[in-house]
């Protein structure tokens, strides 16, 4: 491996294969992606089960920061769903990979936030997740938009040609 790559040199990469390159299936992919989160939350609430407070603390405060997990379950379902809905398009394998361990690690800072213990780094976790998957969007052709579509690109043409964005509108080909 090149010792100057980027650390995004794989999901750089990822954008090039096609969906025939990918022997893509979407409903193994959406599978997995079910199974993947699954087995994370069973596994992360049986391994943190013994470190949980909840006991110690004051109820109200108990049900209250409970309740907090359940708007960040919320958050994570919805994107869940983003994630579900995205694989049913081709997606190449490190992005898809990319994509499930960032929506697991959220998922596993979910379970691990259940039991109330270090809540701090359990709610850094779980944004971290959310980061993760946001970076891993930024790198899936799938969801990106044409360049000629994105508003810096119009006025980059628009300037090349000595005339303003506003004033006269791109000509249609």
């Amino acid at each position: 491996m090149n010792l100057h790559a980027s650390p995004t040199f794989v999901l750089d990469r990822a954008g090039v294969e096609t969906a025939s390159d990918l022997g893509y299936r979407p409903l193994l992919w959406r599978v997995a992606l079910v199974f993947a989160i699954a087995m994370t939350a069973a596994v992360t609430a049986v391994v943190t089960a013994p470190f949980s407070v909840a006991a110690e603390m004051d109820p109200d405060l108990a049900r209250l920061l409970r309740a907090m997990v359940g708007i960040k379950a919320i958050i994570a379902l919805a994107a869940t769903g983003l994630l579900l809905w995205r694989f049913g398009h081709p997606t190449s394998r490190p992005v898809a990979i990319g994509y499930g361990v960032a929506i697991c690690v959220s998922i596993a800072a979910l379970a691990w936030l259940w039991g109330l213990a270090s809540i701090p780094l359990g709610a850094l976790l779980f944004y971290g997740g959310l980061a993760g998957l946001v970076l891993v969007g930024r790198f899936d052709s799938g969801l990106s938009a044409p360049s000629s579509l994105t508003p810096l690109n119009r006025r980059m043409r628009c300037a090349g040609q000595g005339r303003s964005e506003l004033t006269s509108p791109p000509s249609v080909r």
